[in-house]
Formats: structure tokens, C-alpha cells, sequence
């Protein structure tokens, strides 16, 4: 019978946004890489990415994992890393953005019937930033995007919205932002 380890992921260099995701032991570091793309809103195909049993670069990874689901490391199982409760596990996605994450493996649970895995079974409370465009005009919108020309050229991050991106600021690099 399979059982389920449940892991606190977090943004390395923002630990206040977490997701808690439960993936079968059965399963792969590629369904583990699936989820987590999912959970922080990372590109589903585009970038390498891979996990490590200690420090990122390090320690030696268990292996790539291209977009695709190949690579080296896609096909070892979870239940063959040796982990225990209170592990941690680093995952890089984008290794030219270099994006950190600290993986807690924080305890084994039963699977539940008719329930697919992996799966996000938690986040963090979000913590919203509001378009600066909207904002002045009175108005309090969620911001969904970050316009990184302007924030370089200002040296202060400028938060958007979606229609505020699009009407003043389509031609530039913006970012989607994660909560």
C-alpha cells in the first residue's frame, strides 16, 4: 500500500509564501516538478529545474528535469530518496533565474480514496500588492503584474494590474507575480 509524504515548499529568499503539497511515495520527482511548477506559478514549458538533497549547486542534485518530463533525474520515485520527517530537499526551477525553493518533507500520511496526486493542499495567506495606476485614480486593485523596465528605471518596484499593464505599458518586461 502506497502512502503520502506531505511537504512545506517555500520560496527560498521569500519563505512567507509556501504551499503545502502531498505526493504519493510511488510517484516521481517529475510528477514532484509538475506540481511545483503548478504551485508557484512557474512556466509548465520552459526551463530545466531540479531537486537536491542538500544546498542548491552544492550538494549533487538527483538530476535535471526538462519541461518535457525527461532528464535524469524524472524518473526516481519518492519513496527511493531516504527521507525522513524534518528533511530537506532544495528545488531550483530556471537555473539562469536560478529559482530557489526549501522543501520540508514534514510527515507520511494514508493516501485518501478518490483523491489524485500530487495535489496542494495549502497556501499562504496572500499578502497583496495593488497597481500603482489604479491606485491613483482612487481605485484599489490587485496587482498581477510587476513592469520590471520601469521598476529598473525607477529603482522601485511598479505593481499592475492586468488592464493597467495592458493599456500603458504593453511594450514592456513585465513579470507575473506569485502569491
Amino acid at each position: 500500500m502506497s502512502k503520502v509524504y506531505e511537504f512545506k515548499a517555500a520560496f527560498k529568499r521569500r519563505k512567507g509564501l509556501w504551499r503545502r503539497i502531498q505526493i504519493k511515495d510511488d510517484q516521481t520527482l517529475k510528477d514532484f516538478d509538475s506540481i511545483m511548477r503548478k504551485a508557484f506559478n512557474h512556466d509548465k514549458d520552459d526551463h530545466l529545474s531540479e531537486f537536491f538533497p542538500g544546498r542548491a549547486w552544492r550538494s549533487k542534485g538527483f538530476g535535471e528535469i526538462d519541461p518535457t518530463g525527461k532528464g535524469k533525474g524524472s524518473k526516481l520515485r519518492i519513496k527511493t530518496l531516504g527521507l525522513s520527517e524534518g528533511d530537506k530537499l532544495e528545488y531550483v526551477y530556471d537555473f539562469g533565474d536560478d529559482i530557489q525553493h526549501i522543501i520540508t518533507f514534514e510527515k507520511m500520511v494514508e493516501p485518501k480514496k478518490g483523491t489524485s496526486y500530487p495535489r496542494i493542499i495549502a497556501k499562504n495567506k496572500p499578502k497583496y500588492n495593488y497597481c500603482e495606476a489604479c491606485n491613483k485614480q482612487g481605485k484599489k486593485t490587485k496587482a498581477t503584474w510587476v513592469c520590471i523596465e520601469c521598476t529598473n528605471e525607477r529603482e522601485k518596484a511598479l505593481f499592475l494590474c492586468d488592464d493597467c499593464l495592458i493599456k500603458e505599458h504593453e511594450e514592456h518586461y513585465a513579470d507575473e507575480l506569485t502569491y
